[in-house]
Order: structure tokens, then C-alpha cells, then sequence
């Protein structure tokens, strides 16, 4: 057996791959605080290390760990290309894919990237990305600053424009910023080191580790409901319900009585609450916590 060794992002995304993790049966157990490693339990997995999410493409690219936790606009700005083996719509607020804008002050009269006056200077830790972003547009003019942290308040210390990763879009107007173009989207995505994954002994141990966590994603996606329903309406809430292949039924001790179980998508629960409701439907039991749904 060869363990795999798996690197993740620190810092604000750190409590979202832990919570993954865990939901996947896999809690990470910090051993190593100073180098922060940690164990999982799982005999074909080394370690877990958390790193600087600007610095864990070239860990994997060299060859440390064998697959990767990190996020898209990394890999672009170094402009690594790994395998992907799966792409996540999350961010450090949740289900929320990551966003990295252009954005300037809102009173300062610019609208688009064509305003920029000769010269500007846009501060961002994406130094790289940001240049070639300004190349394609045919600003070549522009001066792009690293920024190590605090990027939004940049624009207050003298800098034209900043490029940051934006969520909700609250930081940025809380800052009296404005985004006025978008640089690009963000998956968090699972890569692997290509040799690793050339390795027969290390590729089913990666693929396993892949099938958990979007098990672990699924399942944070969906609810289960459970409800008794009289006999001449279970077809019709059997189709309410839906589910990945429908609803399983089961007779109650009660005559012309079933359970019915599925699991329903998180944003459609009170919706398939109400019509349960609307053909007689009684004893619903919603549980919002699946551990895991591997498919």
C-alpha cells in the first residue's frame, strides 16, 4: 500500500475543507500545530497539510503531496495545469462560487477597464493573472502592485483599482468599492500531481478520496423527507418527491397507509413540504443533516 499525502488550503477556507472532510467520515485531527498536519484515520491517507492557498499549486507541482485542495484563480495565476478531478461551486461563505473583480471607488467616475487613466496602478495579490488579464484587454500600460492582505483598503493608500476575490460582493461595498468587471470565476477543485496519478497503487486511493468528497458535497446539497401517505395518493407523492431513482415506499401497520422516503434538494424543501401537504400527506420528518450521498 502506498498512502497519498493531501495538501489544503488554510486560512478562511480552512473550516469549510475541514467540515468537508468530516462529512465524508474523515475529520481531520491537527497533530503537527506548528507545521499544521493532520491525520484522517484512514490508513491509505499519509497526512492532510494545510497550506497558503497561493502556495499549494507549486507544492503539488513538485511533487510533496500527490492531490490538492485549492482553487481555481491559483492554478491560473501560476498557470499550472493539473488534472482536475472535480470541481466544487464553493467558497469561503459556502455553496458560493468565488469571483475575482476589478473594482474601483465609487466615486471615481470609472466604469469599465478602457477609463483606467495611462499608467494606473491596480493593486492585487493575483499578480500575474492581473497582467494578463490587462495584456488581452491592450492595457499594457497599467502597473499592477502586489498586495499581501487588506487589498481593499489599497485604493485608500494611493493605487487606482485593486483585482480581489469577491463572494457576496459586501466587502466590496462595504469598502465604498464598486466592481466594474469580472477577471475570472473560481471553482474550489480537486487536482492531483500527474505522476501520482500514474501510479496504480496510488490512483485507487485518489479515486476514493474523490468519490467521498463529492459524496460529502451531494449530501450538504439535500434533505431527507420521510412522510406517511394514504394509498390513493402515493403516486402522485411519490412524484412530488422525486429523488435520485424515486422514492422508496414501504406499507405501514396502518391498512391503505405508506411511508415514503427520499431525498429532496435543499432549495425545493418547503415547496414539496407544501404540495405533500395539498393531497393529504401527514407525519413529515425532514432530516437536514446526510452524512453522505455517493452515487
Amino acid at each position: 500500500m502506498k498512502p497519498i499525502d493531501i495538501v489544503v488550503p488554510d486560512g478562511s477556507m480552512q473550516e469549510v475543507v475541514m467540515g468537508l472532510f468530516a462529512k465524508a467520515g474523515m475529520p481531520i485531527t491537527i497533530e503537527k500545530k506548528r507545521t499544521k498536519e493532520g491525520k484522517v484515520g484512514v490508513p491509505w491517507i499519509k497526512r492532510v497539510a494545510f497550506q497558503r492557498p497561493q502556495e499549494i499549486p507549486h507544492y503539488l507541482h513538485r511533487g510533496h503531496f500527490d492531490i490538492a485542495i485549492c482553487g481555481e484563480d491559483w492554478l491560473a495565476n501560476w498557470g499550472y495545469k493539473f488534472p482536475i478531478l472535480l470541481k466544487l461551486p464553493i467558497g469561503r461563505s459556502g455553496n458560493k462560487l468565488v469571483k475575482v473583480v476589478l473594482a474601483v471607488s465609487q466615486t471615481s467616475g470609472i466604469s469599465r477597464v478602457e477609463d483606467l487613466p495611462l499608467g494606473a496602478e491596480v493593486a492585487t495579490e493575483y499578480v500575474q493573472l492581473v497582467e494578463k488579464f490587462f495584456k488581452e484587454r491592450g492595457r499594457t500600460d497599467i502597473r499592477v502592485l502586489p498586495s499581501f492582505g487588506n487589498t481593499e483598503h489599497k485604493i485608500a493608500f494611493g493605487a487606482t483599482a485593486i483585482v480581489d476575490v469577491s463572494e457576496s460582493g459586501d466587502s466590496i461595498g462595504e469598502n465604498q468599492l464598486e466592481a466594474i468587471d469580472m477577471v475570472m470565476e473560481s471553482h474550489t477543485v480537486i487536482v492531483a500531481n500527474e505522476d501520482s496519478l500514474a501510479e496504480k497503487e496510488k490512483r485507487p486511493y485518489i479515486d476514493c478520496f474523490v468519490r467521498l468528497i463529492r459524496g460529502a458535497y451531494q449530501a450538504s446539497q439535500y434533505v431527507m423527507v420521510i412522510a406517511n401517505v394514504p394509498t390513493n395518493a402515493v403516486e402522485e407523492a411519490s412524484r412530488i418527491l422525486g429523488g435520485l431513482k424515486g422514492a422508496s415506499r414501504s406499507p405501514l401497520a396502518v391498512p391503505d397507509w405508506f411511508a415514503l422516503q427520499s431525498i429532496v434538494r435543499r432549495e425545493d424543501e418547503q415547496t414539496v413540504i407544501f404540495k405533500l401537504l395539498q393531497i393529504g400527506v401527514t407525519d413529515i420528518i425532514v432530516n437536514r443533516d446526510i452524512p453522505l450521498i455517493m452515487t
